[in-house]
């Protein structure tokens, strides 16, 4: 009786307090010197999977680990290792190989649960902890008001929050910090799901401090939602994005060549470094390499993926309520997707995927002439008189934005206003103003358009490349008069 006893005992699953003392001891002896502590929200989060597993409720991959994950956790980018493993015995055993071997986690969480065909699957959840923020419930009621309080890790600066409400829109909320310290209160009215999201800036640009998902009056769900059916690869990002965009009533964004290459080539150097960031020292910004490859844009957002499909890496981004705002941003019309495999900052093997959105630059046959009329609707829009269009300050204008371009300076010597209130008739007094823009519509922040004063303007504007603001510039000199 006492051998049968023994044996059960022998195919029994570990305790948790086994497999995190196996994990902790693995750490030790694989990591030397870097200390690690059991996190209880990825513990749970490896619970909660394990437990869905061996219930039939979520498959045994990296992605369904990452949901629970995602559910259980504010860490922005917790690395997921799963296994499985016969007899459940050995599942302590096991703990030992699913953390990454590069030893880039302070924060371990491990569970495990027998499956039906007998075996164990066995999870382990690692993450970096930099940024402290104090615990958010996952389930509020609506009306609730939940507090974001938290200190930053140490190099990053100047937090902002983000979330993205119900019904998809993102909204950038005041955030009061005093130096690395962040505090805010956040009333939660809609029914439904929110992300909550604090950015910050480090060496590498914008980056993800803490990501909290909170259900408010709607149960946490309890199961993976269905794989996605967009494709795989590239293509089935793009189809993704274009569903995405389409459920919100914006216009489709257009795969360009040019941004491709550029995306590519991001995505190229982040794993060749080995760094995920959309600040490399060997690339710059996202503005200065389309400025390198000369492409003019009005406005560009890009957001950074890093995870085992290039699929699970574009939902990572979608789940960012920063980086969500950018495939949301209206004035987006083109789309550049670049994605290369590479080793991770922790060893593994995974995809940096890089998305890029633009609003190009399109130029106009009379830009001077849509310059005036957007200058006309401003001081209608302000109840001022209307200037009258000049020909002579006309003439004047586009003789100098002529030089100003051909010289590639914005430069104007004292001598043309005065020059100008001489050539014109019945004027007493003329100032200029010039701007280097992207479009006519940026004109109405023109300083002199809001002064009563002045009864005459004149337009000079053309379209430029420049080696110093970028290509396909649009060269503006504005003339006021009276």
């Amino acid at each position: 009786m006492l051998v049968a006893l023994l044996l059960v005992a022998a195919g029994a699953l570990p305790s948790q307090a086994q497999l995190e003392g196996a994990a902790l001891e693995a750490i030790v002896g694989s990591c030397g010197e870097r200390k690690a502590s059991i996190d209880r929200d990825l513990t749970r989060a490896c619970r909660s999977y394990t437990a869905a597993a061996a219930a039939g409720r979520a498959s045994v991959n990296g992605p369904a680990v990452s949901f629970y994950a995602s559910i259980e956790s504010a860490e922005p980018a917790p690395v997921a290792g799963i296994g499985t493993v016969d007899p459940p015995s050995h599942a302590d055993r096991a703990v030992g190989d699913l953390f990454p071997k590069s030893c880039h986690f302070n924060r371990i969480g491990v569970g495990a649960a027998v499956l039906p065909s007998g075996g164990a699957v066995v999870c382990a959840l690692t993450a970096l902890h930099g940024t402290d923020l104090d615990r958010i419930t996952g389930r509020v009621d609506a009306g609730e008001t939940v507090h974001v309080r938290g200190t930053l890790a140490p190099g990053l600066v100047s937090p902002r929050l983000y979330v993205t409400r119900p019904s998809g829109e993102v909204d950038e909320l005041k955030l009061g910090n005093d130096g690395r310290s962040f505090a805010t209160a956040l009333t939660l009215e809609t029914r439904g799901e929110h992300s909550i999201e604090v950015l910050a800036d480090g060496a590498g640009g914008p980056q993800v401090a803490a990501l909290r998902r909170v259900f408010v009056g709607v149960p946490v769900p309890t199961r993976p939602p269905p794989e996605p059916r967009d494709g795989e690869g590239l293509a089935g990002v793009e189809a993704a994005i274009a569903r995405l965009r389409a459920s919100h009533g914006l216009p489709p964004v257009q795969r360009d060549r040019e941004l491709d290459a550029s995306a590519e080539g991001h995505s190229h150097e982040m794993a060749r470094l080995r760094t995920f960031a959309h600040v490399l020292p060997s690339d710059g910004t996202t503005g200065e390499r389309l400025r390198a490859r000369g492409y003019p844009y009005r406005s560009v957002g890009e957001n950074i993926g890093l995870a085992n499909d290039v699929g699970s890496a574009h939902e990572a981004i979608v789940g960012s309520p920063a980086h969500l705002a950018n495939l949301l941003d209206p004035r987006h019309r083109r789309l550049g997707l670049g994605a290369v495999k590479g080793l991770t900052p922790d060893g593994t093997e995974a995809f940096y995927l890089t998305e890029v959105l633009v609003a190009p630059v399109v130029g106009s046959v009379d830009p001077a002439g849509e310059i005036a009329g957007y200058l006309a609707a401003e001081r209608q829009r302000r109840g001022l008189r209307a200037l009258r269009r000049d020909q002579t300050l006309d003439a004047v204008a586009a003789e100098q934005v002529r030089a100003m371009a051909s010289s590639d300076q914005m430069k104007l010597t004292k001598a043309v206003p005065a020059a100008a209130a001489a050539r014109a008739k019945g004027l007493s007094s003329v100032v200029a103003e010039l701007h280097v823009s992207t479009a006519p519509e940026d004109l109405t922040s023109s300083k002199n358009l809001a002064e009563p004063r002045w009864t005459r303007i004149g337009v000079g504007a053309l379209y430029a490349s420049s080696k110093e603001y970028g290509p396909s510039r649009l060269w503006v000199v504005l003339l006021y008069g009276r």
